[in-house]
């Protein structure tokens, strides 16, 4: 029901925090989701040389942390 989103353009950086209070997931089945939606997040932010961490747990919620430096 809630989704919090933070974008900070910081010293030749972007920095993403994406927020919400879902159903949440199990961390350790990330790899075995058959949709592309996280994995299309994950390739596009790595073509990026960024980097993507993925917080969440069943019925905590998801949090997605994004550092992606400007070129």
């Amino acid at each position: 029901t809630e989704l919090t989103i933070n974008l900070i353009n910081d010293k030749g950086s972007i920095k993403a925090l994406v927020k919400d209070n879902g159903l949440g997931f199990d961390l350790s089945k990330m790899n075995s989701f058959e949709g592309i939606g996280l994995k299309n997040i994950k390739t596009r932010v790595d073509y990026l040389n960024g980097k993507i961490d993925f917080n969440s747990g069943p019925n905590k919620g998801t949090k997605v942390n994004i550092f992606v430096p400007l070129r």
